[in-house]
C-alpha cells in the first residue's frame, strides 16, 4: 500500500511541475529590454560584419504604452524625419505597426554587447544591431551622436548600406 502512495505522491508531483512550466509567455526577453532608446550601429551579413555610419543610421524609440517612434534622415535633403508606430512582441518576434500605413514582422534579441538586433530570418543570419541610446526622453535628438562601438577612421572603407525594410540594413554589394 505504501508502494501505492509513493507512487501516487510522485505521479502528482510530476504532474504539478509539469503543469506550471506551461504559461502563455513563452519568449527569453522581456517587454521592458526592448523598452528605450536604440541607434543602429553595425549590421552583419554572409560576408561579415559592416558599420553604418551617417545619413543611414535610424533610431528606434520604443515606449513603455506600446507606442514608439522611428527617426530617420530621409532621402531629399538630409532632414531629419520620423514616424510614429504601435508596437508588440509575441515570443522572438517584434510587430511594428508604423502610423504611415506601413508594418513589419521582425524576429528580435539582443548580441553579447547588449544590443538589439533585429532580423529578417529566425536564424539571424542577416541582421541590423541597435546600440542602446538611453531613454526616449529627446526623439528629435541627432541621432549620430557618439557612443558607439566603433568609430569610422579616415583609412577605413565605407560601406554604402540600403534598406531591406526600415528596420533591417544590407550592405550594397558592388557588381
Amino acid at each position: 500500500m505504501k508502494k501505492f502512495y509513493y507512487m501516487l505522491l510522485l505521479a502528482l508531483v510530476s504532474m504539478t511541475v509539469t503543469m506550471t512550466s506551461c504559461h502563455d509567455w513563452d519568449s527569453p526577453y522581456y517587454v521592458d529590454d526592448i523598452v528605450g532608446s536604440w541607434v543602429s550601429e553595425y549590421g552583419r551579413d554572409y560576408y561579415g560584419e559592416y558599420d553604418i555610419l551617417g545619413y543611414d543610421v535610424v533610431r528606434y524609440d520604443f515606449y513603455s504604452n506600446y507606442t514608439g517612434r522611428y527617426t530617420y534622415y530621409s532621402t531629399y535633403g538630409y532632414v531629419l524625419s520620423y514616424v510614429d508606430f504601435d508596437w508588440s512582441t509575441r515570443g522572438n518576434r517584434l510587430y511594428i505597426d508604423y502610423y504611415d500605413g506601413d508594418w513589419e514582422a521582425l524576429y528580435y534579441g539582443y548580441d553579447n554587447y547588449g544590443y538589439l538586433i533585429m532580423s529578417l530570418d529566425a536564424r539571424f543570419h542577416e541582421y541590423t544591431a541597435y546600440r542602446p541610446n538611453g531613454m526616449y526622453y529627446a526623439p528629435s535628438k541627432d541621432i549620430t551622436d557618439g557612443g558607439s562601438r566603433k568609430v569610422a577612421r579616415k583609412t577605413d572603407s565605407v560601406t554604402k548600406v540600403k534598406s531591406v525594410s526600415r528596420g533591417i540594413k544590407a550592405r550594397v554589394t558592388e557588381e
